[in-house]
């Protein structure tokens, strides 16, 4: 019996999912860094400071739960932590990148000719959320033709629209960092098509999973108008895991007017910086190396705004990166950008923290400041103040301020308040022909007309709905405001980045505004999981978003529009014959109810039992493959079964009816993964985070008997998923997402044995090194008899098609399409060899296969010919790069460095090789052996007179 897109979504009434997105939407997000860790170097000075800063606003904002508001970050972080240093190993996700580049690719081995075109497809399909944007910090338009857009998603990358928002193509690299926090455009004549962007997230860090790259990795620059983007070098640095330089957080980048130099500013943590050469090299004008040399003693928050003319203004936190005080805080104002005049008025608060300002164009005197500060009780108190300037450097006399913070918009109900969530979501913008038409956002979005001079023209436009009563969405708009932009040849056009993507109107002063969703093909979601029926070959499929929920589609079609389930950071998610399980954080779980006819009945369940504690932050559950009525439900130390979830009352109350405890370790252990065997039936696993498993025979059983089934070779990690192989429930793969351990062990045997089949993943046989973490396996007996072995990774998707042991070979699937983005799961079924990936950052990918994957030997033989990425790109002084090549014959090769002049440096290789994968190394240095200048450089191979080249990026 199928079930329609149309029946299990369109049957639901409007009224009820209103419902489930008022009671359970929460704006969750982490703030800052993901642990803290201890560093005996300066660079651990700057690093402690900020996760002291971190832990902080962790307490003050992050939605967790009431019991502990750190549930998220302490999620991801035992899911990641090296269990042998209770780290996260530091530089590993620029090593993980590296050393995945390394892995052969699926469509390296499909280039090659025959036989290697029988293997399977690795034709990955975009399924979109084709109309669900993620989280959006960076946004702006090209002022010489509003309809080319570029929107930067958290940790989905950089996107470029030419059609006002229609469509998106993604214009970051699959295999770079996906990381875009702020983008500017250089708006002089002329050079219009310069753009660049900034990375890393400091505030606000959602799973700061590595993978998700919060750690930024510095800026980029665009010189074709935001098609193609290539880093600035003197801002990268080698390791995007630890905090060591400034340029790892870009809170903003702004350009200025000036004629005779290519002008950059970029406030960073502690620092305001300034290139006067497009990026090429960057000084200190304000904070963090010029008034002082600490890094403790500056900012932690920093921005900057530049006005037409030419005129900057910054803003510097009170609170320091050191957790104290800085030396530079306040307003700052300066007309040649290197001098810098405090005009701070003396009655502002005494502590604050981060600062948004714009500038008004119709009159650059007036600049709106927008401050996030705390009462001594840690409540929420901001600031919005109005500095006109008059005269001279503009201090003293020679500017006004205006206090309008008793007019912030705190409009009452469920939802009207402004709720900055610790400063994670904030902005101030002017409408550039009116200064006194002024937009605040914080999780909502506001509008005054008179300046905040009073509130009785103050109203909400975006974030919640227009009438406070509910946590429901405001249509076409999501929560938690991070850019806002008036059109300039429309000024009443507004476009508005958030949570949930992109939104334009074409009246802010309407009296109901109106949006429009800009999430058409804007990639950016952030998926925990996905699903779909095992037992039907229909297209429909549901997963859960960070912040966004649990939404559902039908349809292959790239372009079908999803529809929301429910609301929260969307977890679990289940779909069989008659029911659809959606899930919340911290395992709250509902079940929408269907008839033999396919049609929704207009009922529900509340589904976990009243009165359970120990939920996971993402809490998983299990439904018996044989029985869509029987779950699994793990909670804390114990796990729950119900043999008949049909039971449950109707409607949203918890009810215990049918629940029973089938296992209770009475330990500090927590279980983190169950799997169900289909045959022979009733075989259940479950497995904890430190690396225990057991195994219940009979999981129907009145009194179920466990039985420890951990490997004597186990890690002591953080088991992700327990994959159970559809036909033999004796064979099991197990996950173990940590970095630092062998990630996957494979039993044939019921748990008797295990081996390790990471093979290739890993670095090194013990599993340290650079190999990427774990997230989930799937196991694929396909309809022509060869079985496929998927797994997601904080790298990408891999897959194999044999588990013989240590030296599996794994070949990385969709690289021109998956890219290196974090896979959280990856699903598949027999019945016709479908497979559903979701990503943390790039939305959902699916495909059929419909061949044999590669051998070993396929790989070994398939390696694609010509010259391959060198890494790590970029490199440091005192580091080398390797450049791999491969050759299919016995050939003549040259592999030589250039500069971008053109003019060769120093040539590695020169003479016969002979067929096969070769590397070589390059150190920095020119053939004399003296140290190249910090940049970018090309390097060409030449076989048998056929040239190839590409780039790698040396920093000094």
């Amino acid at each position: 019996m199928k079930i329609t897109h149309q029946q299990r979504q369109f049957g639901m009434s409007s009224a009820l999912l209103l419902l489930f997105g008022a009671v359970l939407y929460m704006a969750s997000f982490l703030p800052g860094p993901l642990h803290p860790s201890s560093y005996s170097s300066k660079k651990g000075a700057a690093q402690a400071g900020i996760d002291a800063r971190s832990s902080r606003l962790h307490k003050q904002g992050a939605i967790g739960s009431k019991e502990d508001p750190n549930a998220r970050a302490n999620y991801e972080f035992e899911r990641l932590k090296d269990p042998y240093t209770g780290r996260i190993p530091e530089n590993i996700r620029e090593r993980e990148l590296a050393f995945s580049l390394r892995i052969p690719t699926a469509e390296q081995i499909m280039r090659q000719k025959s036989p290697y075109t029988k293997l399977a497809s690795a034709n990955w399909s975009r399924r979109g959320p084709f109309n669900v944007g993620g989280r959006t910090r960076a946004f702006a338009y090209d002022i010489t033709n509003e309809n080319t857009l570029l929107a930067g998603g958290v940790s989905g990358g950089m996107w470029r629209s030419t059609n006002g928002g229609s469509s998106w193509a993604k214009v970051t690299d699959p295999d770079q960092l996906q990381s875009v926090t702020t983008v500017a455009q250089d708006k002089r004549p002329g050079k219009t098509n310069v753009w660049y962007y900034g990375t890393g997230e400091i505030l606000g860090n959602s799973a700061s999973k590595s993978g998700a790259s919060y750690y930024g990795n510095g800026m980029f620059k665009s010189v074709d108008n935001g098609i193609t983007w290539n880093p600035l070098v003197t801002t990268q640095v080698p390791n995007n895991t630890a905090f060591y330089n400034v340029f790892q957080f870009v809170y903003r980048v702004a350009t200025g007017p000036a004629t005779d130099i290519d002008e950059v500013y970029a406030a960073l943590p502690g620092a305001i910086m300034r290139s006067t050469n497009g990026g090429n090299t960057w000084n200190s004008v304000l904070g963090f190396g010029k008034e002082t040399t600490e890094f403790g003693k500056s900012s932690y928050f920093t921005d900057i705004t530049v006005s037409p003319s030419g005129v900057k203004y910054a803003g510097m936190s009170q609170f320091s990166s050191g957790n104290g005080t800085s030396l530079t805080k306040g307003a700052y104002r300066s007309v040649d950008g290197v001098t810098w005049t405090d005009i701070t008025p003396a009655t502002w608060p005494t502590t604050y923290e981060r600062i948004v300002m714009d500038v008004a164009r119709s009159n650059e005197n007036i600049v709106y400041y927008f401050v996030y500060v705390e009462n001594a009780s840690g409540k929420e108190t901001p600031n919005l103040w109005k500095y006109e300037y008059l005269s001279g450097n503009g201090a003293g006399a020679g500017g006004t301020w205006t206090n309008l913070s008793a007019n912030i918009p705190m409009l009452g109900g469920k939802s009207g308040d402004l709720n900055l969530q610790g400063g994670y979501n904030m902005v101030v913008k002017i409408k550039p022909d009116n200064p006194n038409v002024v937009i605040l956002g914080g999780t909502n979005l506001y509008i005054s007309t008179n300046g905040y001079t009073s509130t009785a023209v103050t109203k909400k436009i975006g974030g919640y709905i227009a009438n406070n009563s509910s946590y429901a969405l405001y249509p076409s708009h999501h929560p938690d405001q991070h850019e806002v932009a008036f059109s300039m040849t429309s000024p009443s056009r507004v476009y508005s980045a958030h949570d949930g993507g992109v939104s334009k109107t074409f009246n802010v002063l309407a009296s109901e505004v109106e949006w429009a969703s800009l999430n058409r093909g804007y990639l950016t979601t952030q998926f925990y999981t996905v699903a779909m029926d095992l037992n039907t070959t229909d297209n429909f499929i549901v997963g859960g978003m960070q912040d966004n929920g649990s939404w559902s589609v039908e349809t292959t079609n790239e372009t079908s529009l999803w529809e929301e389930v429910l609301g929260g950071d969307g977890a679990f998610t289940a779909v069989t014959a008659r029911s659809l399980l959606v899930s919340v954080q911290n395992g709250t779980i509902y079940r929408f109810i269907f008839g033999d006819d396919g049609a929704y009945t207009g009922q529900y369940s509340r589904v976990d039992p009243p009165k359970t504690t120990g939920y996971l932050f993402i809490n998983p559950y299990n439904i018996d493959p044989n029985n869509e009525h029987t779950m699994y439900l793990p909670a804390g130390d114990t796990l729950w079964r119900n043999k008949n979830i049909d039971a449950l009352p109707r409607g949203g109350s918890q009810s215990a009816t049918g629940w029973e405890v089938i296992a209770n370790l009475n330990t500090n252990e927590v279980i983190s993964a169950v799997g169900v065997s289909k045959a022979p039936a009733n075989v259940v696993y479950f497995g904890t985070r430190g690396g225990k498993i057991y195994r219940i025979q009979d999981g129907l059983a009145t009194a179920p008997t466990r039985v420890d089934v951990t490997g004597i070779n186990f890690p002591a990690g953080n088991i992700g998923c327990l994959a159970v192989d559809p036909r033999d429930a004796n064979k099991v793969v197990a996950t173990f997402t940590n970095y630092g351990i062998v990630s996957l062990f494979y039993t044939t045997n019921g748990g008797g044995s295990w081996t390790p089949v990471s093979g290739n993943l890993e670095e090194n046989p013990n599993g340290s090194g650079s190999g990427p973490s774990t997230r989930w396996v799937s196991i694929l007996p396909s309809t022509n008899g060869n079985t496929k072995y998927f797994v997601g990774t904080s790298t990408g998707l891999f897959a194999t098609s044999s588990l013989d042991g240590p030296n599996v070979t794994w070949i990385r699937e969709g690289s021109t399409s998956i890219g290196q983005v974090p896979v959280d799961m990856v699903i598949s079924r027999t019945t016709d060899d479908m497979v559903i990936v979701g990503t943390h950052g790039n939305g959902v990918y699916s495909t059929r296969f419909t061949g044999p994957l590669a051998s070993a030997e396929d790989v070994d033989l398939a390696i694609a010919p010509g010259l391959g990425q060198s890494y790590p790109n970029p490199f440091r002084k005192g580091m080398t790069t390797n450049i791999p090549f491969t050759l299919t014959k016995t050939a003549q090769v040259s592999l030589t460095l250039f500069d971008l002049n053109g003019k060769a440096v120093t040539t590695l290789v020169n003479g016969k090789l002979n067929a096969g994968r070769h590397v070589a190394s390059w150190n920095g240095k020119s053939k004399a052996g003296q140290e190249m200048a910090s940049g970018t450089y090309l390097y060409q191979l030449t076989v048998d007179g056929k040239r190839e080249t590409k780039r790698v990026a040396y920093i000094k």
